[in-house]
Order: structure tokens, then C-alpha cells, then sequence
């Protein structure tokens, strides 16, 4: 515990769990207006977390107003200037990027976050884990007891203790569909600078450079590969190395750490928010990263939930709306591309008929690969700062 948090002073405004990107940024955006903000993480940083690594275009803005875009973009980096799709066979799809992205390690990315939340006040416990929930906004931790006065925040990702110990959860309980595993590898001399995606029968390989090094890869399987994941070379084997592009690398199996899993990788939304409590990032719902939004639905959802903390005498009903637009507006071609990615044949003669039409290829690209549109309910002009709403 920090010697700032003794027994008598355990009581904060907003208590955020979880230190990912969506903690963080809900944590730093109540503590820059004048909010006493406790986050409480159960791991130490840096650690290792399955993601692909890209940020997506439409992260910069929120990073902006919370003031750590510059911060991030002073990490070690990789430029990324395109993708390309490739499937059984000769089919293969290059895109341009319309706008330069770039890949960074998460544990980077997310400790820059933690370290950012630390500077503009936010109190941060690192390696302790919430217990429970009790009435009355308390949080129970090993180590104690915390009070709320106004809200807390689940930021605690697909499998979210808060969400359940609030009554928040959806009662669906997944115990099928597609499995991630994730890792890095030593990046061979044939990886160029686009995001590369390979398809396979009953899945998909994501991977990108991130340094000089490294590759970040990410597959995407059916759930019965999942016993391989302790031998990388047998998944390879009955995953992606039956797509022949992808065997040109020649990416030795051996990860740089141990392999990572991630299920589900797509979840109903949970109840956002109710009594005080609000959930964010994946705790709110899991979106199949296959268009690299999952970052920018962290940031996004916490920034929306503390905007509605901050301004609104009914937050949780103004949060809950917001957040309904912008999933609404924004997964629709995650799920139509989602889909597709299983089926590799008709993937293929897709490929092929997009290398004749410019028009699509256009619309996957700023769907991908760019910020695309932005609507009024993803990027609502805020009040500089969160200035709360006159009293009538």
C-alpha cells in the first residue's frame, strides 16, 4: 500500500479496477478534474498481454485530450504502411494504407498509460486484487477496505470480477467459438512493414512487426487446436502453415515468451452501468480484434464513462446510451469481416474479385487500416474541460 493510503484515508472519489488502457484512461480523466481516483491493478508492470499490438488511428484523439500522445509516440515503434491478405493458393491482397499506423509491444503501450494515470495524480496499487464488492460502493482488497463516494469503474477485461460481484455480467456463459493465441518471434528479414493476414481453414494469422526484432503474431483457430498451444510447432503445423504465404517467411516456432490464450474473443454486451458502477473495455463487451478496434473501444468507453461521471446527474443512464451508438456505429464490419475470416475458400474468390474493384478496396482499407468516418456519437466536441452542467 502507498504510504499516502494509511487506514484513515482510504476513501476516493472514483475507484478504477483494473490497469489497462481502459483503467487508466478513465482513471486519469477523473483525477485531471479534480477527482481523488483510486486504481487498483492485480499484476505489476510491465507484463505481457495477448493483443496485436497495432493502434488503430482512431485511438490518437482520445490520447490526445487526455494529454499522453506524445508520450506514446516517443516508445519504440514500427512504422506500418499497408496490409496484405492472403489465402490457399495464389490469392493474395495488398492494401495501402491511407494514413501511417504504427505497431508498439503492449507492455510498453500500457505501462506509458499506468505511468501517465501516476502523473496526474491517480493513486495506483499494483498487485492487488479486488476481493469484493460490498454495498455502499466498498471495495475489499487483500490488503483492505476502500470507499467510493461517487463511482467505480470496471476496467478488469473479458472476465471481469466486477462485473459480477455488481450484477452487471450477462448471464451467457461461452464456452465455444474461436480461441487466440499470441506471441513474439524473432522477425525474419522477409517481414516487410504491412500487417500481414493469413488465412487458413478455420481461421486467420495476424502478424506485424514492432521492432527490428520482433513480430508480433496472433492466431485464431478453432477451439479444438487449443491443446497445441504448448507446442508452437504442432499449432503452426495444423493451423497456419498450410497457407503457403505464410510458410515463405519462415518464422521459426519459437517464441520470445511463453505462449498466451485469449477466449472469448466475442461477447454480448454487459449491463454498462447501474448503481454507481460502469464498465468499460472488454469488461463492457469483447469485439474480435480482426480490425485492430479493441484498443480504441478501451479508450473510448473509458473516456465516455467518465465524461458521464463528471457532467451528468444520471450517468449511468447517459453512459449506457453513448455507449449503444458507438458500438452500434462501429462493429457492424468488424462482424460482416469476422465472419468471413472462417470461411477461407469464399475469402479467397473475394480476394479475387477486390484486386478488380478500387471502390472496396478503398472501404476495407479505411475500415481497417484508418480512423474511416468518425461520427458525432464517437467524437462528440467535449467541454474544455469536463465542465459540469449548470444547475437549472
Amino acid at each position: 500500500m502507498p504510504a499516502s493510503c494509511s487506514a484513515g484515508m482510504n476513501r476516493f472519489d472514483v475507484i478504477v479496477v483494473g490497469g489497462g488502457p481502459a483503467g487508466t484512461t478513465a482513471a486519469t480523466v477523473c483525477a485531471q478534474h479534480g477527482l481523488r481516483v483510486a486504481l487498483f491493478e492485480h499484476a505489476r508492470f510491465p507484463h505481457h498481454k495477448v493483443c496485436g499490438d497495432v493502434i488503430n488511428p482512431n485511438c490518437w484523439p482520445v490520447l490526445e485530450r487526455i494529454g499522453a500522445e506524445e508520450k506514446v509516440r516517443a516508445l519504440p515503434h514500427h512504422t506500418i504502411d499497408g496490409a496484405l491478405f492472403t489465402a490457399l493458393g495464389n490469392n493474395t491482397l495488398p492494401i495501402p494504407a491511407p494514413q501511417p499506423l504504427v505497431a508498439i509491444r503492449r507492455s510498453l503501450f500500457d505501462s506509458c498509460l499506468l505511468e501517465h494515470s501516476r502523473s496526474c495524480g491517480v493513486t495506483v496499487f499494483e498487485a492487488e486484487t479486488v476481493h469484493e464488492i460490498t454495498g455502499g460502493n466498498e471495495v475489499v482488497t487483500g490488503d483492505g477496505r476502500y470507499v467510493a463516494r461517487r463511482s467505480i469503474i470496471g476496467a478488469d477485461g473479458r472476465h471481469s470480477g466486477v462485473a459480477r460481484m455488481s450484477g452487471l455480467a450477462s448471464m451467457r456463459n461461452q464456452t465455444t467459438g474461436p480461441v487466440a493465441f499470441q506471441s513474439h518471434f524473432r522477425a525474419p528479414t522477409t517481414l516487410d512493414s504491412r500487417i500481414q493476414l493469413h488465412l487458413f481453414p478455420g481461421g486467420y494469422c495476424g502478424l506485424v512487426r514492432v521492432d527490428d526484432d520482433r513480430a508480433n503474431l496472433c492466431l485464431v483457430t478453432e477451439r479444438r487446436n487449443d491443446r497445441s498451444h504448448k507446442d508452437c510447432d504442432a499449432l503452426f503445423s495444423c493451423t497456419v502453415q498450410n497457407n503457403p504465404h505464410f510458410r515463405a517467411l519462415n518464422i521459426a516456432p519459437t517464441p520470445l515468451e511463453p505462449l498466451r490464450s485469449a477466449f472469448p474473443l466475442c461477447t454480448p454486451m454487459n449491463v454498462p452501468a447501474k448503481n454507481a458502477t460502469f464498465l468499460v473495455g472488454d469488461a463492457l463487451r469483447v469485439v474480435e480484434p480482426f480490425t485492430g478496434q479493441g484498443i480504441f473501444f478501451a479508450l473510448r468507453t473509458a473516456e465516455l464513462a467518465a465524461h458521464a461521471i463528471l457532467e451528468f446527474q444520471c450517468p449511468e443512464a447517459a453512459y449506457t446510451a453513448a455507449v449503444r451508438r458507438l458500438y452500434h456505429a462501429r462493429t457492424r464490419t468488424n462482424e460482416w469481416l469476422r465472419r468471413l475470416m472462417y470461411h477461407e475458400e469464399v475469402a479467397g474468390w473475394l480476394m479475387a474479385a477486390l484486386k478488380y474493384g478500387p471502390a472496396l478496396r478503398r472501404w476495407l482499407a479505411d475500415n481497417v487500416l484508418s480512423a474511416g468516418r468518425q461520427s458525432r456519437a464517437d467524437y462528440p466536441t467535449p467541454r474544455a474541460p469536463w465542465q459540469p452542467e449548470p444547475t437549472r
